[in-house]
């Protein structure tokens, strides 16, 4: 009875609260981006197709294809309102350019895009060559007594074929990137699929501050993977983070017992989801994570994961996924599953099949047709992040009818909670 209390309530204030959360000011971006895209080549056009507008590397000449990544430090906002101290990748403000050598703290804000995790994908082609170039600006917001000042740092390509010299193991046989220096890896992607970079200086500590991002391997400009045609993508990166371990980096360079390293946030790329449906901070609010479809549709969700222990078991309401490929290869025979466990450095590729819906029907979840269901870890340990509940790994599907689109798509002005049963 208390489980059903405990999924109960947030499972109606979805549907008595869920908002599509787009600001105005990204519509009005919308509109500027449909207007530049009118002056677009096909070819410009396609990438921003396949790529879900995510920022490109520079190409050039050549064809080569050209990405600036910059290591540094900040905090990042939880749902809960905690700012958390985190390093990764970073890069560029609005590119994957070079700015040149950045050394202090003002250059960081001014040139650089803040740090996330996990840092933004890159995207890279079946046959064309790509140069990826690490810079260590240092640490800036760290103790300055603290051990992790002064660290170096690498990229390990997580599940491509590479030569030792581009693998990113430090001193096998290049050196890791000190501070203030940088170093080039080049390398030309033999098979399509779901990667990830992540560092391989001090893995432990590094990784699960903050140092990783998805890493994705087109076959051609279509939207295909592996053979299989969809209709939408979505990158969900399961990950956990510990705020105590990093406040423990951060102040002195050294967690206190590394065996009895405790996570505190369980996150789908970097957020967790909170009943305030409002926040803007929630994995609902992420368009990169609230898994938007219409009927008739075929969604491929590309999962990866890291962390220290935790095995996600991944759980989505109303459908069942066809599991295509494992790791970044193609599966000979793919097979359906409803809950899907997957551990650190694992990447699995399904597709959902959206089904047509009648019309008149509205609520997927009270067998009405087309409307909002879930998709959670089913690993109960996932859902819990600093103690509550339900604050943790979980998203949203929110299925669109193609008879009637649902409304509002700007954010509310007048205080009434959405109510797709309204629409």
């Amino acid at each position: 009875m208390g489980i059903v209390k405990l999924i109960g309530w947030w499972t109606v204030g979805v549907f008595l609260s869920i908002t599509t959360c787009v600001t105005i000011s990204n519509v009005l971006g919308e509109e500027v981006k449909q207007t530049a895209a009118w002056s677009l080549s096909p070819e410009e056009q396609e990438l921003i197709s396949v790529t879900n507008g995510d920022i490109l590397g520079e190409r050039d000449k050549n064809g080569v294809w050209d990405f600036h990544l910059y290591t540094t430090d900040g905090y990042i906002e939880m749902a809960n309102g905690e700012l958390v101290w985190v390093f990764g990748y970073t890069h560029a403000k609005g590119s994957f350019k070079d700015v040149g050598e950045v050394t202090t703290k003002e250059q960081v804000e001014q040139l650089l895009e803040p740090v996330k995790v996990p840092s933004d994908p890159i995207h890279l082609f079946v046959g064309e060559k790509a140069r990826i170039t690490l810079h260590n600006t240092g640490m800036h917001c760290a103790d300055p007594n603290s051990g992790i000042n002064h660290v170096a740092h690498t990229i390990h390509f997580h599940g491509l074929d590479l030569t030792p010299s581009v693998d990113g193991v430090p001193s096998l046989p290049v050196d890791p990137v000190l501070e203030h220096k940088s170093f080039t890896y080049e390398l030309t992607p033999q098979y399509e699929g779901s990667f990830m970079g992540h560092c391989h200086v001090d893995s432990f500590n590094h990784i699960l501050a903050g140092m990783y991002f998805p890493i994705i391997i087109h076959q051609d400009r279509t939207k295909t993977a592996y053979g299989y045609k969809y209709d939408r993508d979505y990158t969900l990166f399961f990950s956990e983070l510990s705020a105590t371990a990093n406040e423990q980096l951060q102040e002195a360079g050294v967690v206190h017992g590394l065996q009895d390293w405790k996570a505190d946030y369980f996150l789908i790329n970097g957020r967790t989801f909170t009943d305030n449906l409002y926040h803007p901070c929630s994995v609902i609010n992420d368009p990169r994570s609230r898994i938007v479809a219409y009927e008739d549709e075929t969604v491929l969700l590309r999962f990866m994961a890291i962390g220290a222990d935790h095995v996600f078991a991944i759980h989505p309401h109303g459908y069942h996924m066809e599991v295509v490929a494992l790791d970044g290869r193609k599966l000979k025979s793919s097979y359906e599953k409803d809950t899907l466990c997957i551990t650190s450095g694992e990447r699995i590729d399904v597709l959902v099949k959206i089904p047509h819906f009648a019309s008149q029907r509205k609520c997927l979840s009270c067998n009405l047709g087309a409307g909002v269901t879930i998709m959670h870890d089913h690993n109960l340990r996932g859902m819990v992040s600093t103690g509550k509940y339900p604050l943790g790994a979980l998203t949203i599907f929110d299925v669109r009818s193609k008879e009637k689109v649902a409304k509002p798509d700007v954010p509310l002005t007048e205080g009434k909670p959405y109510n797709p049963l309204e629409h």
